[in-house]
């Protein structure tokens, strides 16, 4: 298989699946996305209001950056930050109370697999090489810097395009075990 040049994580899970000669009956675009998310038990999140972002991350172990790394990145910093907003936290002038952290890449995959069907009308996906792409989101407390929360996404792409609707469900379907910021009462009670 040529080299990867898409580079997504994600998964995030979660973009379409790659297939070859598929009959049209049989659809592919609804990408399986295998995900883990991980709240670190002694994180204050009571406290936290505000979010930054910190570098980003290199691409997951076993996994690689390709040419759309950069534009992957800049489209996930914008879903990202929307999602946090929406869970009611401010993005901060400087240091945020919670600052994040991402990374996205992409490998070659194969599955072979012995199949006893031979049914014409199946793809024969047993035997396949695919393109997985995986993201990786780490937050971090703003002031002692150790992870809080952690979530992870693989799923296979379609390597000659970035597939803006498996980015968007990646982050939506992460950061949906994300707590919730607690609202400051402004009357300090």
């Amino acid at each position: 298989m040529r080299p990867l040049i898409v580079s997504i994580l994600l998964a995030s899970a979660a973009c379409a699946a790659h297939s070859h000669d598929v009959a049209p009956a049989v659809s592919t675009t609804a990408a399986i996305m295998n995900m883990h998310t991980a709240t670190n038990p002694g994180a204050l999140f009571e406290l936290y209001r505000t979010f930054s972002f910190g570098p980003s991350e290199a691409a997951p172990v076993g996994y690689q950056t390709s040419a759309r790394a950069a534009e992957v990145q800049r489209r996930l910093q914008r879903l990202i930050a929307a999602a946090l907003t929406q869970k009611g936290y401010v993005p901060a002038t400087g240091k945020g109370d919670v600052f994040i952290m991402f990374g996205s890449g992409v490998r070659d995959t194969s599955t072979h697999e012995a199949s006893d069907v031979g049914a014409a009308w199946l793809p024969d996906d047993e035997n396949a090489d695919f393109v997985e792409g995986s993201l990786v989101i780490d937050a971090f407390d703003g002031s002692a810097g150790h992870k809080i929360w952690h979530g992870a996404s693989r799923a296979n792409i379609n390597p000659d395009r970035i597939d803006d609707p498996l980015l968007q469900r990646s982050v939506r379907e992460l950061l949906s075990s994300f707590p919730e910021a607690k609202s400051s009462d402004p009357a300090g009670h």
